[in-house]
């Protein structure tokens, strides 16, 4: 009987935040709740995550935190759940308080980013690159169409909607147990990745597949007319 290699991975998923973009919306839902066609955008990411082995999860809520733990006993009970309220604070108050239950290496997921991300060729490029972090990148693309001038301002070149030069954090990410002992020297997560870069322990990986975050009522609408023909794309 073949043992599945990501069974003691654990996973923890941000769940904490207020959504103020996304009001009024969030007035009555914590944003990893609100629906997508009918479906949380949290059960979205749960059943990725399921569906490549993992069962082993830590949720920080705090926002309407009662929601998130009436939710997940509801319809994720048949998974190993364990649920941290840490208010209204940081993600670095938020990782410091799940330490205690973290066992090995932990991937770190935002609770309003659908993405399908391979898991296993995550840890995989994490254990073999030789950093204490990775995080998964996805392309940037312009919103708009761009044109390049010459000096006199002829144009010589547009682009619609161009991919851009850099990739955007979307999460997933894979943090080594000894670098989460780490974080009480820091006051934000952004203090702790830019230390991180800095001391050239962080890795990139390259997610191409589909990516969709939730952070204002455009990208929900975006969401709603793209998530069907993303996640049914195999």
């Amino acid at each position: 009987m073949k043992t599945n290699p990501l069974s003691n991975i654990q996973v923890c998923i941000l769940c904490g935040g207020k959504g103020e973009r996304l009001r009024p919306i969030t007035n009555k839902f914590p944003k990893p709740l609100i629906n997508i066609n009918g479906v949380p955008i949290l059960n979205y990411i749960i059943k990725h995550l399921e569906s490549s082995g993992i069962k082993d999860l830590i949720i920080t809520s705090g926002y309407k935190s009662n929601m998130i733990t009436d939710y997940l006993m509801n319809n994720h009970n048949h998974l190993n759940i364990s649920i941290v309220d840490s208010g209204d604070v940081d993600i670095i108050k938020r990782l410091l308080q799940v330490r205690k239950l973290v066992k090995d290496k932990l991937i770190v997921c935002y609770g309003d980013t659908i993405a399908d991300v391979n898991i296993h060729n995550l840890i995989d490029f994490h254990n073999n690159n030789p950093g204490k972090i990775s995080v998964s990148s996805y392309e940037v693309r312009s919103q708009f169409g761009l044109f390049e001038s010459n000096h006199e301002g002829l144009i010589n070149d547009y682009k619609e909607k161009p991919v851009l030069d850099g990739r955007i954090n979307i999460g997933y990410f894979v943090i080594e147990k000894i670098l989460l002992n780490e974080l009480h020297n820091f006051n934000t997560f952004q203090e702790f990745i830019s230390f991180c870069v800095k001391k050239s322990m962080m890795y990139n990986y390259f997610h191409n597949g589909y990516h969709i975050t939730v952070n204002t009522i455009n990208e929900l609408q975006e969401a709603e007319e793209n998530i069907d023909l993303l996640t049914n794309k195999k």
